[in-house]
């Protein structure tokens, strides 16, 4: 399986899954149904938008696309497409 997203149109950049962080509040209100749907759908070769950061000086925070970002984490990206508030 490709770890990499495959780029998305539009302007993006591709970071690191591991400096890309979550409000542990936000967490609790994910569907484990919608992932694991987005999870198939990526490993099937889906492409969806990149995900909506904000720039923490080292680190992002999301601000759009949890669920995406947590079937990405669980098909091993190793790399997300984002787009830096």
């Amino acid at each position: 399986m490709n770890t990499d997203y495959r780029p998305y149109g539009g302007t993006h950049t591709l970071v690191d899954i591991d400096i890309i962080r979550v409000n542990h509040k936000k967490l609790r209100k994910l569907s484990n149904v919608k992932i694991a749907q987005y999870l198939r759908d990526y490993e099937s070769g889906d492409d969806f938008p990149p995900i909506t950061v904000d720039d923490c000086n080292g680190f992002y925070t999301i601000n759009d696309g949890r669920h995406r970002y947590q079937a990405q984490l669980a098909a091993g990206f190793a790399k997300v497409a984002v787009i830096v508030r």
